[in-house]
């Protein structure tokens, strides 16, 4: 049997006045505390990407060089003479002193295998550059220069070209003629084209003298 008076049991279940104020306090206290609380740290900018790598660009090729210009053909009024393999220095040999295509005197007289020739002058001083072209119109040969010792061009003539006639199979009066037959002030081109009429051969060959009727000069 319950002998506590009612009036007890309801002041038991009511929280004081002193009780309701502490739970207020707690209430604002923990507010406080919430609005006086530091702000988390802001987030450091995002580094920006790097920029890409640029890769310079290769110079341009070097332009090519122009083209070498041949030299233009000129006319020339020469002396013509010409050597064999008896008359040669030294005699019964095809030496010559300033080779270019052939490392003995020799040649067919197209322009690709020209036959050699010999100027005036010795090595260092000669009247044309070893390697000069001609064609000579009076025995249709293309020749070049590959020899020196020719004695000097006589008087009016624009130069002396001693062209090698080969002769070995021939006598040393026969080539002697054949050079005679030759000889003389003839026209001659320098630096000449390459498509020329040409008699293919040497000029002294199977015991003739290869070359056309000459005009008296």
């Amino acid at each position: 049997m319950n002998s506590v008076p009612q009036s007890w049991r309801s002041a038991a279940r009511r929280p004081g006045p002193s009780a309701r104020w502490g739970v207020g306090l707690a209430a604002v206290l923990v507010s406080l505390a919430a609005c006086g609380a530091p702000a988390p740290p802001a987030r450091a900018p995002a580094a920006p990407a790097p920029a890409p790598a640029v890769t310079p660009s290769a110079p341009p090729p070097p332009a090519a060089p122009p083209a070498a210009t041949a030299p233009a053909a000129k006319q020339l009024n020469i002396w013509l003479t010409g050597y064999s393999w008896q008359d040669n220095t030294p005699p019964g040999s095809s030496v010559v002193g300033e080779p270019v295509l052939h490392q003995q005197a020799g040649g067919t007289g197209t322009f690709a295998d020209p036959i050699t020739v010999a100027v005036p002058g010795h090595q260092g001083a000669m009247a044309w550059q070893p390697g000069t072209r001609f064609y000579l119109p009076t025995v249709k040969r293309y020749v070049i220069v590959e020899d020196s010792g020719a004695s000097r061009a006589p008087a009016g003539a624009d130069t002396h070209l001693d062209m090698w006639i080969g002769g070995q199979d021939g006598t040393l009066a026969a080539t002697n003629a054949c050079e005679d037959t030759l000889t003389g002030r003839v026209p001659a081109v320098l630096n000449p084209p390459a498509n020329l009429s040409v008699i293919v051969g040497p000029i002294y060959g199977g015991q003739r003298c290869n070359i056309p009727a000459q005009a008296d000069s």
